[in-house]
């Protein structure tokens, strides 16, 4: 009987379509699982971020208000980050209701974080003092500068921020800050303070009043300076590289009528005897109360046991003129007539 054929057993390719089917299908199943975590990502608790505040005391840079800057477009680029401040304080306190909001829903997954407000004002202060002319962050920038620009390139880069807060940011201070004329301007004026990380003064390599010694006063009172132009002089200019008893006399120039201090015999003498005699640095003087230096230094021009017709000190009459002195005194510009000073001897 003839040897039947042996029955050939099926080749290993013809079960490949079922398996790439199910490799398909298993594919397929992955797809629709990512595409269902994206639809409905996990929602991971998030820790509260808190009020914002720092967490330990910051430093500050003390300054007063300028009267003359009582329209945002024209503040210098201190003052404007003040302005920046508050407008970071606002977002602030924003972000704790948002947050509130969120924990009520039990949605702690969508908390925002709060800012490091410190940190973007010392960030811009740095920016600034590496080009002090071409690096402003002042008022005619915010009010010509683009809205993007102002955006994207100068509170989101150099403040350090992701763009979502720094819009928040760019329209609270475009549209919710004010500048506060009745509280900042009021009599006495009251001390604003920049909070910054390290840093006490605006320009860190210069000098201010605070950290002048007795000899530096006299100085800043004393210098002349003979390039310096009367008439180009403005009252409201604070970079004035003039000293102090030259620039009241010139000011005092353009009156109606001139100060009584100014008729006194060597009263520019006695002013800087006062200072000399009473070892009076920056810090005393500005700390000191004004009343009680004015008083000192009239007495000094004057004695109190000089009487007018009157029967009364004849010395009152100096109050304006030495108050005026002490003025110009605390705002001149200290770096600068000091520099000027060292640079002529």
């Amino acid at each position: 009987m003839a040897e039947q054929p042996k029955e050939e057993e099926p080749a290993a390719e013809a079960e490949e379509p079922a398996n790439n089917a199910n490799a398909d299908a298993a594919k397929d199943d992955s797809k629709d699982d990512e595409k269902a975590k994206d639809l409905h990502p996990e929602r991971i608790p998030k820790e509260d971020p808190g009020d914002g505040l720092p967490t330990k005391t910051p430093d500050e840079i003390e300054f007063k208000w300028d009267k003359s800057m009582v329209e945002k477009k024209s503040c210098d680029t201190l003052h404007m980050l003040y302005l920046l401040q508050l407008a970071l304080d606002l977002v602030r306190r924003r972000t704790i209701e948002r947050n509130k909001y969120f924990k009520s829903i039990g949605r702690t997954d969508r908390y925002i974080n709060q800012l490091d407000n410190p940190q973007i004002i010392t960030n811009f202060i740095n920016w600034h003092n590496e080009d002090k002319e071409k690096n402003k962050f002042d008022g005619d920038l915010l009010e010509k500068g683009e809205k993007l620009f102002m955006i994207n390139e100068m509170i989101s880069e150099i403040g350090g921020t992701k763009k979502g807060p720094a819009t928040k940011i760019y329209t609270k201070l475009k549209k919710d800050v004010v500048i506060e004329k009745a509280t900042w301007l009021e009599l006495p004026q009251p001390k604003l303070k920049l909070q910054t990380w390290g840093m006490t003064k605006m320009y860190a390599a210069e000098k201010v009043i605070e950290e002048c010694t007795c000899e530096d006063l006299v100085t800043l009172l004393t210098y002349t300076n003979p390039d310096f132009d009367e008439g180009k002089d403005d009252e409201k200019e604070a970079k004035v590289v003039q000293g102090v008893l030259a620039l009241v006399v010139a000011r005092n120039k353009k009156k109606a009528k001139a100060s009584a201090l100014e008729k006194e015999e060597d009263w520019q003498k006695k002013v800087v005897a006062y200072f000399t005699s009473k070892e009076m640095d920056g810090k005393t003087l500005m700390e000191r109360s004004v009343k009680e230096i004015c008083n000192e230094c009239m007495n000094a021009v004057v004695p109190p046991t000089e009487l007018n017709e009157k029967g009364k000190p004849r010395n009152i009459k100096l109050r304006g003129g030495v108050n005026q002195v002490l003025r110009a005194l605390k705002q001149c510009y200290v770096h600068g007539i000091l520099s000027a000073a060292a640079a002529a001897k």
